[in-house]
Parts: C-alpha cells; structure tokens; sequence
C-alpha cells in the first residue's frame, strides 16, 4: 500500500483550510445532498517569510436523484487539478507580462522572493493561456 502523507521540505509553514461542508446542492438537479467524504489537497503558496503550504480539506458529495459524485468549486483558490493558488499564478504571470522578464528570470524571482517554484514551462503555459483570454 502506498502512503498518502507526502514529505513537507523542513522551514515549511503548513496552513489548513477547511472547506468542507456537511450539506451542498446538487450543481445538475438542485437537491440538497449529504456529504459522502472527505478529501484533501495541497497547495503551493507565495510565501514572503519561507515555503508555505496550503492544505485544503473539501468534502466530496454523492446525489442520489443524478447518481453522480460531486465537490464544490474552489475556483476562487486554485484552477481544477492545480498545484498552486491563483495568487502564485498570478504573481508569476505578472513578472512576465508587466515586469517583462524572461521565464527563466522570473522563475528564478518567484524562488528566491516567495520561496515557490514554478518550473519554466508551467509559467510558459500560464502566460500563453492568459494572452489567449479576450478581455472585456
């Protein structure tokens, strides 16, 4: 059996979160429904003092009218599936477009300023994706 604890780098300061909630609706019918369990996830976050993790404990839904398990958004925190906070998305984005440097710059700024790494090719990413979004 394979652990699920993951090594925390020592210096690390760990902030849980908890957004679980006892009772959700149902995004397809509207039905309130109970919760089903829990899970967990771990963020990275800007951090000005050292390395600071975010651990997110949600709760994950089950609707018996739909038959479908569901959780509630964290958009507000993170993309879905994302290792890092829209805050350290955004910082890093924000060193290429406005500050204009380069990936390798910036990822290096994002290391030593606010003890996150962000490899080149995953800020490549966000910057492409940013400059694909039509702004209003």
């Amino acid at each position: 059996m394979v652990s699920r604890k993951l090594a925390v780098p020592r210096g690390t300061r760990v902030r849980r979160i908890n957004l679980s909630r006892k009772q959700a609706v149902c995004p397809r019918c509207g039905r309130l429904c109970k919760r089903h369990s829990l899970g967990t996830r771990r963020l990275r976050e800007v951090g000005i003092s050292g390395p600071t993790l975010l651990e997110v404990t949600y709760s994950k839904h089950y609707c018996e009218d739909c038959r479908r398990h569901f959780s509630l958004p964290m958009d507000h925190l993170a993309m879905p599936s994302g290792r890092f906070t829209n805050r350290v998305r955004r910082t890093a984005i924000d060193l290429v477009v406005k500050q204009s440097m380069t990936l390798e710059k910036a990822t290096q700024r994002m290391r030593q300023k606010y003890h996150v790494h962000v490899p080149p090719t995953t800020l490549h990413d966000w910057v492409v994706a940013e400059m694909d979004v039509p702004r209003t």
